[in-house]
C-alpha cells in the first residue's frame, strides 16, 4: 500500500469508527479519545491491516455486549450504565497490543504478529464469554467446580466457553487476513490455530485470577485484563515459536 494511503487511512478510519463506538454507547468519550491514540501507535507502528485487526475487538464487543441489554442492565449484569466500556477498560485491553505493536516497529518478526493477535484474542474471548455466559442455565465456580449464580468473577459456563470459541475464531481467521495480507480463500496455517488456543487460554486465565486474586481483592478488573492479555500473547509467542 502507498505510504501516503496508508497514512491518511490511519488517521481517520480509527477517528471514525471511535466515534462511531462513542455514538452507539460503546465507549465513554474518554474511552474513545484512549482508543483512537492506542490505534494511532498501532498504525504508524506497523499499518492499516493491523490497526482492522485491533478494531475487531471493540466491533465484537458491541455486538456481544448490545444482545439482550436490556435485560442485562435489569439485572444489573451490564458494562458501565448501559454496556459502555471507560478508560480503565481500554487500558486493560489495549496495553499489551501497543506495546507488541512498538516492539514490532523496533523489530519485524512473524512472532510479535501472532503476540499481538494472541493478546486481543483474549480480550476478544473473555468479553464475548462474559457477555453471553449469564445466560447460561447452569454456571460453575472454576476453582471449585460448584455451581453459582451468574455474574461472579471466575464463574464459567459450557455455554458462555461455546460461544467464545466461535467469537475466538471469527476473530483469529480475519485478523489473520488482515495482519498476515493472505488471500482470503487460501487455506490457514498454523498462526491461525494458535490465536484461537491462545485466546481460549487467556479467557480461562482470567477467569481463575478473578476466582483467586480478583475476588478476594488483590487484584482489580483491569490489571487481570492487561494481566492475562499478556499471558495470551506470550503463550501464543512460545506455541509458535515451537511449532514454526
Amino acid at each position: 500500500m502507498d505510504p501516503l494511503v496508508n497514512t491518511i487511512l490511519v488517521i481517520l478510519l480509527p477517528l471514525a469508527l471511535a466515534v462511531f463506538a462513542y455514538k452507539k454507547n460503546l465507549m465513554t468519550v474518554a474511552a474513545t479519545v484512549v482508543s483512537f491514540i492506542q490505534a494511532e501507535i498501532i498504525g504508524f507502528c506497523t499499518d492499516i491491516w493491523w490497526v482492522l485487526a485491533f478494531f475487531m475487538f471493540p466491533v465484537m464487543a458491541f455486538i456481544a455486549t448490545k444482545w439482550r441489554l436490556k435485560e442485562k442492565m435489569e439485572l444489573g449484569l451490564q458494562e458501565g450504565k448501559k454496556g459502555e466500556r471507560s478508560v480503565m477498560n481500554l487500558l486493560g485491553v489495549g496495553t499489551i497490543p501497543v506495546v507488541i505493536a512498538i516492539a514490532f516497529f523496533v523489530r519485524p518478526s512473524d512472532i510479535l504478529a501472532v503476540a499481538f493477535l494472541a493478546a486481543i484474542a483474549v480480550s476478544t474471548s473473555d468479553t464475548i464469554a462474559s457477555e453471553t455466559g449469564i445466560w447460561a442455565k447452569k454456571t460453575y465456580m472454576i476453582t471449585t467446580f460448584k455451581e453459582v449464580e451468574p455474574g461472579p468473577n471466575g464463574a464459567v459456563s459450557l455455554y458462555g466457553f461455546g460461544t467464545a470459541l466461535l467469537g475466538t475464531l471469527a476473530f483469529a481467521v480475519l485478523g489473520w487476513i488482515f495482519v498476515f495480507c493472505l488471500d482470503p480463500v487460501s487455506a490457514p496455517d498454523i498462526r491461525l490455530l494458535i490465536v484461537v488456543a491462545a485466546g481460549m487460554f487467556g479467557n480461562v486465565m482470567d477467569s481463575v485470577l478473578g476466582a483467586v486474586l480478583e475476588n478476594p481483592g488483590y487484584i482489580g478488573k483491569y490489571t487481570n485484563n492487561a494481566s492475562t492479555a499478556l499471558m495470551g500473547a506470550v503463550f501464543g509467542a512460545l506455541i509458535y515459536t515451537l511449532t514454526i
